[in-house]
């Protein structure tokens, strides 16, 4: 199908106060207790009808930190043509996307010559990484010379819509972008109103982005091919797979491969300033870095989402929130408890404040955090009401269990800002609500005490499947939360499966939950934790910081990755991901000089580093034992 020609992206688009009269003459400390904590729990919106409050301040997540790159100087030919100049109807457009590439790999260590001519492509050495971006017109010269630098066991770093075009940019086909990408098939993504990105874990582009990141760009036509296996792929605003509208099944957006010569090859199928938004810009670039680091054989390295190495991360949340409910609530902790599984409850501390036995079942069982005292949403109230009403859901929940609470789990999910600063002024650590989809991972959000954390609900839950889609089976849940738990798994996210006492009954319904555990655990590769444990392990791991010792390191040599965590922090089962374009054959990680378990993957290695305290450091190097009379060979 013909390319449209259109390659020019377009620009988007008093505290309040309540008096009261007090009867004179009362002066007792007791009213004057009762007082403030009728305060607490007023309702202003209750008593003054006619005052609407306006929505708080949207949550921003704080960016999750770059990976750590091996800064080994490269060299990068990067074309400019003036055919593909003359291609784009706008004047100044081309020149404006070649000096983002060019900054882009000046940014990871690359030294850029361009090549204006056919004689200056064909100039590229196979250690020089070709770069080729905007161009669909590609003379039959200009091709061979890719071809031969290819051969050659040179690598590539291109996008969009590279070779259709001839040099007179007439049509001439797929087959030379199908021969780069090694694409079964490739189709244009039309504009379309939401047009996203989503990057999961363990890809070459991974490192530095979380986990199941969606990335919104502008609808502008881009290029998806049909490959197998894990992908950065184009997305709904869900995060499911949103392939070509012609059923070819090509959603695939980033490819990042090697070559029978032992080069490697990186395409994108957008356009480097095709970004929604200025957030947006930020995770493009890191994907368009990560991509060229790739190409160019650079080693980054960050910290791997989950302990242990897990591919993904599971959480049981049960709400209690009705008093003819707390059986139910009773039948769940203790299955759980049974099955050694950990489960988070969240309860409305009114609700449930004067029945011990409960409190005591469920925190034997697992934790328990707060919906809030009276269940009342809380975005839109002032940043002084939300206060009032944390600060009291707080207490009442810690002289229920005798236990701290960590999580909040806001009433219909809704929150701003505001909530999260005035929980973490409670003394709370994390919230666990919806987050727009803007990622399947933890989120950590900044406040004037420190990190608040985010832990989003992006599958259904039971009310979604039983009173909304109306479903009478009990199977149903089953299979609905093992959809879910699926996607999460392949994006290697975060799957909180969330049930309420009303509707989570002992028998079939409960059992769906036990169905959930008897999957995860059989894999074997899931994290099972509680909601407050996920929290503690993500703000660890966002102050691991990575550091490679690229200019200790013998030439050719991978260098030495030194690892410590932020004062004051520590983390426990710690891994990297560490990736290696050029990792040798056979080599071995160790840490302080003690080899490590680890596990190989296309793309390098995910390697062991384990507990580490505040003011640790641990220095990891990579090996290659040494075999007589069988040389070494290299990965390149």
């Amino acid at each position: 199908m013909r390319p449209r020609r259109d390659p020019v992206p377009r620009a988007k688009e008093a505290w309040w106060w309540l008096g009261g009269l007090l009867s004179l003459g009362i002066v007792a400390a007791g009213v004057a207790v009762a007082g403030f904590s009728l305060w607490e729990n007023l309702d202003l919106r209750q008593l003054t009808p006619g005052l609407v409050e306006a929505p708080g301040p949207t949550p921003t997540p704080e960016p999750p930190l770059p990976p750590a790159v091996a800064r080994i100087p490269f060299s990068a030919v990067l074309l400019r043509s003036e055919a593909n100049a003359a291609y784009f109807p706008d004047a100044s457009y081309y020149d404006t996307e070649i000096g983002i590439w060019r900054g882009l790999v000046e940014s990871i260590g690359g030294r850029v010559r361009e090549a204006r001519t056919v004689e200056d492509l064909s100039t590229a050495t196979p250690d020089e990484l070709l770069v080729l971006p905007e161009a669909p017109c590609l003379s039959p010269d200009e091709l061979a010379a890719v071809s031969a630098h290819l051969r050659a066991g040179g690598s590539l770093a291109t996008n969009w819509a590279m070779g259709v075009r001839d040099g007179a940019c007439e049509w001439r086909g797929w087959s030379t972008l199908l021969d780069v990408t090694q694409a079964e098939d490739i189709r244009e993504i039309p504009s379309r109103a939401g047009l996203f990105l989503t990057v999961p874990a363990g890809l070459p582009v991974s490192p530095g982005i979380d986990p199941g990141t969606k990335i919104e760009l502008r609808p502008d036509p881009s290029l998806a091919v049909r490959r197998e296996g894990a992908r950065a792929y184009w997305s709904d605003w869900a995060l499911n797979p949103a392939p070509d509208p012609e059923g070819a099944l090509a959603d695939v957006a980033v490819v990042t491969s090697r070559t029978e010569e032992g080069g490697r090859v990186t395409w994108f199928g957008f356009r480097a300033s095709q970004a929604a938004t200025p957030a947006d810009s930020v995770k493009v670039a890191r994907v368009l870095e990560n991509g060229l680091i790739w190409a160019a054989g650079t080693p980054l390295a960050s910290a791997s989402a989950w302990p242990g190495a897990a591919q993904a991360a599971l959480v049981f949340v049960l709400d209690v929130e009705g008093l003819e409910s707390f059986v139910n609530a009773r039948d769940a902790a203790a299955a759980f408890r049974t099955a050694n599984m950990p489960i988070s409850f969240f309860a409305v501390s009114q609700l449930v404040e004067g029945d011990d036995e409960l409190a005591r079942d469920l925190i034997a069982a697992g934790e328990v955090g707060t919906q809030t005292v009276d269940h009342t949403p809380l975005a839109g109230l002032t940043p002084q009401e939300q206060g009032l009403r944390l600060r009291r859901s707080w207490r009442d929940i810690q002289a229920w269990t005798g236990v701290a609470p960590e999580g909040l789990r806001p009433p219909e999910e809704s929150y701003d800002a505001s909530t999260l600063q005035a929980w973490k002024n409670a003394g709370g650590t994390y919230v666990l609500a919806g987050n727009d989809a803007r990622s399947a991972s933890p989120e950590v959000h900044g406040t004037d005490g420190g990190g608040m954390i985010v832990l989003p609900r992006l599958l259904k839950d039971d009310y979604s499947v039983v009173v909304r889609d109306a479903t009478l089976r009990s199977s149903s849940l089953g299979e609905a939360f093992l959809a879910g738990m699926s996607k999460m798994y392949a994006i290697g996210g975060l799957a909180v499966i969330a049930g309420h006492t009303q509707i989570i009954t002992a028998g079939p319904r409960l059992d769906a939950f036990r169905m959930v555990a008897d999957s995860a655990r059989a894999r074997g590769d899931w994290w099972i934790a509680r909601a407050d444990e996920v929290a503690q392990w993500w703000m660890a791991r966002s102050g691991v910081v990575l550091r490679w010792d690229a200019e200790a390191a013998t030439p050719g040599a991978v260098p030495e990755l030194q690892v410590s965590v932020d004062s004051g922090r520590s983390v426990r089962e710690l891994w990297l991901d560490v990736v290696m374009p050029r990792l040798p054959a056979g080599a071995i990680p160790f840490v302080d000089g003690i080899s490590v378990e680890y596990a190989v993957e296309p793309w390098g290695m995910r390697v062991r580093v384990g507990s580490l305290d505040a003011g640790e450091v641990r220095r990891v190097s990579f090996e290659v034992p040494a075999v007589e009379d069988d040389p070494t060979t290299e990965t390149r």
